[in-house]
């Protein structure tokens, strides 16, 4: 028997709780092996509506399916760009799954307008479709529908009992702008990220993400869990004032790591140790706190002379990284007459010892 694959289509911004709960049902009731979220670049019958980047949408998906074995997520359509036509991307989506049948995941109201769809008669001859229903709404007209379709296209459509959860994307990003809690209606990881990236604002918030991306090449490279990595990463900027100087450059993550342990709850103190160092460095450094001080330190967004080479020192061996840094941030605080930390003058001292010790080994 040909297993099947659902994909679940839409904006997803963000993506909540009730989309989750929709997935999980069609997978249970349809007996599909996975869901995978495909969220739309420009939707063509809401080409003006304005939304959230294509990188934020998956990367929010990402956080809220990375635990589930059965749930995935396809960048098909982010990745073409321009409008996205559903027969497109399931065509795609085929080709990369062969010996799968996909089924399309899709609302009553969605559904009921299927026939207006580009090149419909084809998209209902070549696959599956799942419907999210809701007790008592629109029941027989979606069922005649069906009945018409099966019989003129042969198509398989199984309905789902949509769990009825009052909630839209909508509601969430209006609750973010007036700072009402979000809690429960997403998955704690989209929470995060949505808070931060309200907070921070788009230019700052880019830099977030690229201190994200790079610390988790370095967790993979030095062997710490990434889970983490990418929440200090996500965090690391959280309570940094816009414009503040170099002296708030250097005592925002004493502040954030307050913030976030009071705001998000975060209690392990490797995470918020991360933080809390990351302008400074400190004797004593986890890995972890080298590899946040370093990806905020070497990120790709950062210009200044001789960052690519310090970049791959820093991929490559992470004490000489950071200590090339750490010598570096010392020097251009003196240069500006500023106070070095107490702390960056540790770990200085500590990671020349390491350094020679290293060398004497070898």
């Amino acid at each position: 028997m040909t297993e099947r694959i659902g994909v679940f289509g839409g904006t997803f911004d963000p993506v909540h709780i009730g989309h989750l709960l929709f997935a999980e049902a069609a997978r249970a009731q349809a007996g599909l092996l996975k869901v995978v979220f495909m969220p739309v670049h420009i939707q063509p019958f809401k080409q003006d509506m304005k939304i959230s980047s294509g990188d934020d949408r998956v990367r929010m998906l990402k956080l809220a399916v990375k635990n589930n074995p059965y749930f995935g997520v396809s960048t098909i359509e982010i990745d073409n760009g321009g409008i996205s036509y559903t027969i497109d991307s399931l065509r795609e989506f085929q080709s990369q799954n062969k010996d799968a049948r996909v089924c399309f995941l899709l609302g009553t109201d969605m559904f009921l307008n299927i026939e207006k769809w580009k090149q419909s008669d084809e998209l209902l001859r070549e696959f599956d479709l799942a419907i999210g229903t809701r007790p008592g709404y629109k029941d027989d007209e979606a069922s005649a529908l069906a009945e018409k379709l099966k019989k003129t296209y042969g198509t398989r459509i199984d309905f789902v009992d949509n769990p009825p959860i009052d909630l839209s994307s909508t509601e969430i990003r209006q609750r973010v702008n007036d700072g009402h809690t979000i809690r429960y209606r997403v998955h704690e990881d989209v929470r995060r990220f949505l808070m931060v990236m309200e907070k921070e604002g788009a230019e700052r918030f880019a830099h977030t993400k690229r201190v994200i991306d790079l610390a988790l090449e370095m967790a993979d490279r030095f062997g710490v869990d990434s889970e983490r990595a990418g929440l200090a990463a996500l965090l690391h900027d959280y309570r940094k004032e816009p414009d503040g100087g170099v002296e708030n450059d250097l005592s925002h993550g004493e502040l954030a790591a307050e913030a976030i342990r009071s705001e998000f709850g975060i209690a392990d103190e490797d995470i918020l140790n991360a933080v809390r160092y990351h302008t400074t460095g400190r004797a004593g450094m986890s890995r972890l706190e080298k590899i946040i001080f370093l990806a905020d330190t070497v990120e790709p967004g950062r210009t200044y002379d001789s960052i690519a080479g310090l970049r791959e020192k820093c991929l490559n061996d992470l004490d000489n990284g950071a200590l090339t840094v750490l010598t570096e941030l010392k020097i251009y605080l003196e240069k500006k007459g500023l106070e070095v930390s107490k702390d960056t003058e540790a770990a200085i001292a500590e990671l020349r010892g390491e350094t020679k010790e290293k060398i004497i080994e070898h």
